[in-house]
């Protein structure tokens, strides 16, 4: 686990705008680029902070012999290396935007079975030569965002606690039971997962304590599991988990989270707002004709 923290300039009114990305599986043949450069892209031009919460590979190379059928574009014995080159240059436009990239089971996944870290890699590829480095931190993390006053005294602060998230997809229950489970350990503003490729915003987990000045407060927290970035598969692809199981994972899409600094009786408050943003809808397949043989009379 990592605890991160980002400090700005406390000034009422002012927004930092995040972006919520998990799960791209950027160097896979599903990887719905299209839909990530335009989420991508919005952040950009919105001047929204990116962060990333695992999975950001794939990674899935020849040796992987359950996965390696459906998974490799790449061919040749530096497998790796092209994922690594392919996944840069994608990220590379958005560099000054990224602040943190978390890791998934899939960079775990190639760190313990290849030796090599390639998160590590990308970031000191993509932060080489700027003057905006990109933190990169564990499986789990808490990320802060402060707020200083003239004094470099904190006046503010919002907590997130990210998660890759584990265990499988969780058709039935979209992954509700990991929210449940991280509350009762966590204080943190908003709890954010991964890896279940679902959509989901749970506005009410609440936390009852005694502050500082001796008043008891009942403080909301929030939830957010963001998507992945694979298109849907094809109607007669065999293999599709999630429709065995009756359900579908979402959509492309990344979490919005506005932090707005509000004053108010000479204390300060951070005003969340946050949403999903998910490509609408994809064709993964075509209605086939068949005949519809009658009897002759």
């Amino acid at each position: 686990m990592r605890a991160i923290q980002f400090t700005t300039d406390a000034r009422v009114g002012s927004v930092i705008k995040l972006g919520l990305f998990s799960d791209t599986h950027a160097d896979s043949p599903n990887f719905d680029k299209a839909t990530f450069e335009e989420h991508a892209n919005y952040c950009l031009n919105d001047n929204r902070y990116i962060l990333f919460d695992g999975d950001i590979f794939d990674g899935i190379i020849r040796t992987d012999k359950k996965r390696a059928v459906n998974s490799l574009l790449e061919s040749g014995d530096n497998q790796l290396n092209i994922k690594l080159e392919k996944v840069y240059e994608l990220l590379k436009p958005y560099q000054k935007q990224i602040l943190f990239f978390g890791r998934g089971n899939h960079e775990e996944s190639i760190l313990k079975y290849n030796g090599i870290d390639i998160l590590d890699l990308l970031a000191k590829m993509l932060n080489s030569g700027s003057n905006h480095n990109i933190v990169v931190g564990n499986y789990a993390n808490f990320i802060r965002f402060c707020w200083t006053n003239k004094s470099n005294k904190m006046v503010a602060n919002y907590d997130i606690f990210a998660h890759h998230g584990a265990g499988g997809s969780a058709p039935a229950t979209k992954g509700m039971l990991d929210f449940n489970s991280l509350v009762k350990g966590v204080n943190a503003d908003l709890i954010w997962i991964g890896h279940k490729h679902n959509s989901i915003i749970d506005y009410s987990a609440p936390i009852m304590f005694v502050d500082a000045a001796g008043n008891v407060v009942l403080k909301n927290r929030q939830c957010i599991q963001t998507p992945s970035y694979q298109t849907g598969r094809t109607i007669d692809y065999n293999v599709n988990f999630a429709e065995r199981f009756y359900g579908h994972t979402a959509l492309s899409g990344f979490g919005e989270v506005n932090l707005r600094l509000e004053k108010e009786h000479n204390k300060y408050t951070v005003m969340p707002e946050i949403k999903i943003t998910n490509r609408p809808n994809i064709t993964i397949g075509e209605l086939q004709s068949a005949t519809l043989k009658q009897k002759s009379r």
